[in-house]
């Protein structure tokens, strides 16, 4: 045997890996912009970020982003992460969304193998495969980089930096850290992959309460720790540069920190129980049946405690300490949303809208190191139960036994493809799957969210360089006028000035006093800037299939025209068009076309 098939032989399982990955890719291979992508918080928000970061990534300070909002600080378009922003300079739109998708699921799997790996020592390599593919199909959210699908090899790149010195001692402090350099590295690219705001923040956290930990034990390899800390931050800063010269010098008031607005909250009891039997959607784990199976075998394993051996009696302590950190974790979330929280957070100061309760992206990485765990010790009662049989039943001989085992381990993982398969039969993928079979569905497609086609139509009827006017969008979101290259009035952001959410507010004004859902909207969160209409509500997305016509839209076009709109844009009709002085245009949508767009003057 060569060297090569012996390197695959001994990393078959780790590969087995990747031929999941790929087939699981397929449909969107197969389907190419026919593929659905999930629009909230994806198509309709990041995604534009990283296209204007692909251009103004290194602008100097106090640059205005003509693009969106009339004309925009940089902290306005912060993306999640940097790495990112390459996929959507080198690449297409298309291409660079789906290489971001691809490029999560990927280290997703490697990190949760390689921890995995490490935390059952290297043995059963299927229970590791079959967890760690597991996690990284998770319909997890992509613009947001490694930020939670990372940690896995966050933690563990910590764990080997600490097993290094220990088993390295002689060889000095020195020596010591220039092993870790390729570790120091992982800690650098995986805060170029996350984001500060998201999950950055408590991951820096843990780790440098770690590293005082082990320097309070008088254990060196806490400097190690302590040296990854210190260059993720260095990255952080470099990368959030914008955001932490903002928080710090306030160069711009946050639509953030409206003092009008009024902070909404959430019963302890019920948000707690939410948390932890679901967990939270930016954060996905699909965690509900591992919950109910890790409880079993921990209250099962701590009965027959002392009949385990060593190593088995750790996993369960440790599968304990997880189960109960989830605890706290969701705990803590829901504390930070009730009315207790509320009043804590008001002696945070500048921090009062700063959510610590983000920790919650930590329980992806644990629910999955906590499903790992709980196999491994149902396994080993497993065989304790076929050590029992044998003895006292002579035809179960070992052969038997191992088919047995087998089918077990089949059944086990088909028991929990299926569970994730049923949970995301309701998501963008699953819509996917059903379309490479020929099936149509609910679901918008990339070429008709963004349809490129149809608004480079209404762009060569309006026969003008896109940065000479501006325009506003009604009945769509404007992130897709925004990806095919118009300068917009209004948009999706989470970090824009006050005075611009109050300038904006008189365009919306009556529309908001007609409806009170869309009122709190605006006033006590306001990310969304849109113009907002009170007969959709907060249906931001609507096709010309449904054939909707405002009957009564009171905006304040004076307004607009003092935030420089020229036109409006909008996927319904506007019946009351010239009682608020616009002037339509033309209309314009093609066969393919899923929504229908007419242009008003103002």
């Amino acid at each position: 045997m060569n060297k090569f098939s012996k390197t695959v032989k001994k990393h078959s399982y780790f590969l087995l890996g990747f031929v999941c990955i790929l087939i699981y890719y397929l449909p969107y291979f197969i389907l190419g912009q026919d593929s659905a992508f999930r629009i909230t918080d994806f198509l309709d928000d990041e995604i534009i970020q990283y296209i204007y970061n692909g251009k103004y990534a290194f602008a100097a300070h106090g640059t205005i982003v003509e693009e969106w909002l009339s004309g925009a600080p940089l902290p306005t378009i912060q993306p999640p992460t940097f790495i990112l922003i390459l996929f959507f300079k080198v690449f297409p739109l298309f291409t660079a969304i789906l290489v971001s998708s691809l490029f999560g699921t990927v280290f997703a799997y490697i990190g949760m193998f390689l921890l995995v790996d490490k935390v059952l020592n290297g043995n059963m390599k299927y229970v590791t495969l079959l967890v760690s593919v597991l996690f990284c199909i998770l319909p997890y959210y992509p613009p947001y980089g490694l930020s939670s699908v990372g940690i896995p090899l966050v933690i563990w790149t910590c764990i080997r930096m600490y097993e290094i010195y220990d088993q390295n001692i002689e060889l000095g402090f020195a020596g010591c850290f220039k092993k870790c350099i390729p570790h120091f590295l992982i800690c650098v690219f995986y805060a170029f992959s996350s984001s500060l705001i998201w999950a950055g923040y408590f991951v820096l956290g843990f780790m440098l309460l770690a590293a005082i930990i082990m320097l309070i034990k008088k254990k060196k390899a806490g400097w190690l720790l302590m040296t990854a800390v210190l260059l993720m931050i260095a990255v952080y800063c470099f990368v959030f540069r914008e955001t932490l010269i903002n928080v710090l010098f306030e160069t711009f008031v946050s639509h953030r920190s409206d003092p009008n607005k009024v902070y909404g909250t959430e019963a302890f009891l019920p948000s707690f129980i939410q948390m932890f039997k679901y967990g939270q959607y930016h954060a996905p784990s699909l965690h509900t049946y591992i919950m109910a199976f890790s409880l079993v075998i921990i209250v099962a394993g701590a009965i027959f405690y002392k009949r385990f051996n060593v190593s088995t009696r750790r996993q369960i302590t440790l599968a304990t300490c997880i189960w109960v950190s989830l605890l706290l974790i969701a705990a803590f979330s829901a504390f930070y949303g009730c009315e207790t929280g509320l009043k804590f957070r008001e002696y945070l100061g500048p921090l009062e809208s700063f959510q610590l309760d983000r920790i919650y992206w930590l329980n992806p990485t644990l629910w999955y190191l906590e499903l790992a765990l709980t196999t491994v010790i149902f396994f080993s009662m497993a065989e304790g139960i076929f050590a029992w049989l044998s003895k006292r039943i002579r035809f179960l001989k070992e052969g038997l036994l191992n088919v047995f085992r087998i089918g077990f381990v089949i059944a086990f993982g088909v028991f929990f493809a299926n569970y994730i398969v049923h949970h995301i039969s309701s998501t963008e993928y699953y819509s996917n799957v059903q379309r490479a079979f020929g099936k149509e569905t609910e679901h918008w497609t990339y070429h008709e969210f963004f349809d490129h086609e149809l608004f480079d139509e209404v762009e060569r009827y309006i026969g003008k360089e896109k940065s000479e006017y501006r325009i506003g969008c009604v009945g769509f979101v404007p992130a897709i006028a925004q990806a095919n290259g118009f300068y917009t009035v209004d948009a999706y952001s989470t970090n824009y000035p006050l005075e611009y959410k109050y300038q904006f507010r008189k365009v919306i004004e009556k529309e908001l006093e007609k409806s009170t859902n869309l009122k709190s909207y605006y006033d006590n969160w306001g990310s969304r800037c849109y113009i907002f209409s009170a007969e959709l509500d907060t249906k931001f997305q609507n096709g010309k299939d449904e054939n909707i016509v405002l009957e009564n839209l009171e905006i304040n076009t004076d307004v607009l025209k003092e935030l420089g709109c020229n036109y409006i844009f909008s996927a319904v009709e506007i019946k009351n068009a010239r009682d608020i002085n616009l002037t339509l245009l033309n209309n314009f949508t093609t066969d393919t076309s899923k929504i229908e767009i007419y242009v008003y003057e103002l």
